[in-house]
């Protein structure tokens, strides 16, 4: 009986033995698929992160702009220029000087100096201004130039006396001579007019040379 047992214990154990050697065998497949597995992840996981991080990453270059200061070349002579447009005012008029004007017999030779350097604007100015409204600079030169061309212009005068006219006015006779020879002498009577502040100003009179085309 116990031979018999021993004998059946044994058989169970060569039955089992096979069953527990298959078991193993197949824990021993599968645990090697997963670790093959897990080495084709990794064969293949590992070239992507090389190639990932074999990718440098463009390099730019980027040009240095540098500034270079321009200095601006201010021309001097612009602001002057300006600043003395701003103040500037017109130049007065070329009156006679106050000595001059107090006198008729000076005023008179004052007048006589401008004539003889033609400076006609000057003698326009020693006339009155009720004369100069009525006579514009330039008819009043053309009235000398004119003159001149018949005696040259005046070369020397000669003051012969001083006297009140029937008007009140101051008269001065003077004696003309002009350059060319042949041109008579002339005697005329300056008049002279007391202007509101005091001074003196020529008015019309054979003194001043007459237009040749209003005879």
């Amino acid at each position: 009986m116990v031979k018999w047992l021993l004998l059946a214990v044994m058989a169970c154990m060569v039955v089992v033995e096979p069953c527990f050697a298959g078991n193993m065998d197949d824990d021993d497949e599968y645990e090697e698929v997963v670790v093959r597995r897990k080495k084709k992840k990794n064969a293949k996981a590992a070239p992507v992160e090389t190639a990932s991080e074999s990718v440098a990453a463009p390099s730019f270059i980027v040009p240095a702009v540098v500034s270079v200061p321009v200095a601006v070349a201010a021309t001097p002579s612009a602001i002057p220029a300006m600043a003395e447009s701003d103040d500037e005012e017109p130049p007065p008029p070329p009156e006679p000087p106050a000595a001059d004007a107090a006198e008729p017999r000076r005023l008179v030779r004052y007048f006589c100096k401008a004539w003889k350097d033609k400076d006609y604007e000057r003698l326009w100015w020693a006339m009155s201004s009720d004369y100069r409204d009525k006579v514009s600079l330039k008819e009043f030169k053309k009235l000398f130039v004119s003159d001149a061309e018949t005696n040259g212009g005046l070369m020397d005068e000669n003051i012969l006396e001083t006297f009140k006219t029937r008007d009140g006015n101051e008269g001065v006779k003077v004696e003309l001579i002009f350059k060319f020879p042949r041109a008579q002498h002339r005697i005329v009577t300056a008049v002279a007019e007391r202007q509101p502040g005091g001074q003196f100003r020529l008015v019309d009179s054979p003194f001043i040379p007459i237009d040749l085309d209003d005879i």
